[in-house]
C-alpha cells in the first residue's frame, strides 16, 4: 500500500505540468510512504473510513482531518527524534518546531529513522502549508 499526500490535486495534471511548475515559484509538493505508517498505527484511525475504498486518488481532506494528520505527524517525528544520536554527515537540514535538525537518510547515516523523519516532515510541511493557505490536502492510497 502506498500513501501519498499532495498540496494540490495530482490526477488532473500531466507529468509535464507537474514538473514545469518548479521554476514558477508555485511548487506542487508531494510526500509519500509505504504501509510502514499504517503498520505503526500512524493515522490509521483518521483514515479508517477511507481505507474501506482503497485504492483511490486525490481525495481532499477536511480542515479537521488536516489538523489531525499534522498533529499525528508531529508526534511521530518527535518520537523518531527522541532516539537519534548526533549526525556528523548532514545531508539535509529541517526546521522542526524551532529546532534545526541535520539528517542523513542515506545508508551511511548513523540514524536509521532519518529516512522516516524526512518523509513525515515533508508531509507535515504540506499540512502546515495547506492550513496556512486554507486549501485542502489531497490524499491518494494505492496498492
Amino acid at each position: 500500500m502506498n500513501i501519498t499526500i499532495y498540496n494540490t490535486s495530482r490526477e488532473d495534471k500531466s507529468e509535464w505540468e507537474w514538473s514545469q511548475n518548479l521554476g514558477q515559484n508555485k511548487f506542487y509538493k508531494a510526500a509519500g510512504w509505504s504501509n510502514f505508517a499504517f503498520a505503526e498505527g500512524l493515522a490509521l484511525d483518521l483514515f479508517k473510513q477511507k481505507l474501506s475504498k482503497v485504492p483511490f486518488k486525490d481525495e481532499s481532506l477536511s480542515r479537521e482531518e488536516i489538523e489531525k494528520l499534522k498533529l499525528i505527524l508531529e508526534n511521530k517525528i518527535k518520537e523518531l527524534l527522541s532516539t537519534r544520536i548526533p549526525e556528523p554527515d548532514v545531508r539535509t537540514k529541517v526546521d522542526f518546531l524551532g529546532q534545526t535538525i541535520g539528517i542523513n537518510f542515506t545508508p551511511l547515516g548513523r540514524n536509521v529513522q532519518d529516512n522516516w523523519i524526512d518523509k513525515f516532515f515533508r508531509a507535515y510541511k504540506i499540512c502546515e502549508e495547506c492550513l496556512e493557505e486554507n486549501k485542502p490536502v489531497y490524499l491518494s492510497i494505492t496498492e
